[in-house]
């Protein structure tokens, strides 16, 4: 007898299901605050009484941290605070100063504070402090309004910035990035450098997809020859052991931070 059964159309199994593609967002969105707030109390509420909060932006990893939707997220190692104009730079510097924070290293880039080890101290518990210089140099843009500040970030995941206690805002593709771990790259402001971050980013545990890997193919053949033919002669200098003078270095850097 035939078997009245195999008319039915088989239903697809999961495995067979395939899923559609997620596709890259434009712009920000909102994100609430998950943790992390606690522990930076301090700093928030000094900045706040500033009337600082207006004109300097914590931004980055931390609230990548305090935004993420892992359970246990990848802990950020420092505080990024990012300025307007100088002048509130200038501010914010002094008042830590004031407040007992010890200056750890300083460049043209960054001023960065010593972790407080004081169990007396305000600011005990609070991660290490870091204030990136207003300054804007080829492709790199870090002073303006938030959101223009975030806009020159790299990657998806760390484009972050706290708006207060309870949200920030955050790239549109972060939740689905941050999710799956991807390093989903939005500016290639050098691709050694970036290569270079992409590498530090993997040891946290992120993973850099092909078409992303195969993005800073394309952009270092896209660079005209005489830039390539600088950053090679830097690099190959440093590797032979030849060492590079300050101003090597100096050139380097801003080579590096050219789109």
């Amino acid at each position: 007898m035939e078997n009245p059964m195999k008319w039915f159309k088989k239903k697809d199994k999961p495995d067979d299901i395939i899923k559609p593609k997620y596709i890259s967002k434009p712009g920000f969105i909102k994100a609430r605050i998950r943790r992390g707030f606690t522990e930076i109390m301090p700093l928030y509420y000094l900045l706040k009484n500033l009337n600082a909060l207006n004109e300097c932006f914590i931004c980055g990893g931390y609230v990548r941290y305090m935004c993420s939707p892992h359970n246990k997220p990848t802990p950020a190692g420092d505080i990024d605070i990012y300025f307007a104009n100088i002048d509130v730079f200038m501010v914010v510097k002094d008042t830590l100063i004031l407040q007992g924070l010890i200056v750890k290293h300083e460049n043209d880039v960054s001023l960065s504070f010593s972790l407080i080890t004081d169990a007396n101290h305000d600011f005990n518990g609070v991660p290490p402090i870091q204030l990136i210089k207003p300054i804007t140099d080829g492709a790199i843009i870090a002073t303006g309004t938030m959101q223009e500040i975030l806009e020159n970030f790299d990657f998806t995941v760390i484009r972050c910035g706290l708006i207060d206690e309870s949200e920030a805002i955050v790239d549109a593709d972060f939740m689905n990035d941050e999710e799956k771990k991807i390093l989903r790259i939005k500016n290639i402001h050098c691709p050694i450098s970036s290569t270079l971050r992409c590498m530090k980013y993997a040891r946290k545990g992120y993973w850099l997809p092909p078409m992303q890997c195969c993005r800073l193919f394309i952009d270092w053949e896209e660079r005209d020859e005489e830039y390539r033919a600088k950053i090679i002669e830097f690099l190959t200098k440093s590797d032979e052991g030849e060492g590079l003078t300050r101003e090597d270095i100096e050139q380097m850097e801003r080579l590096m931070r050219i789109d």
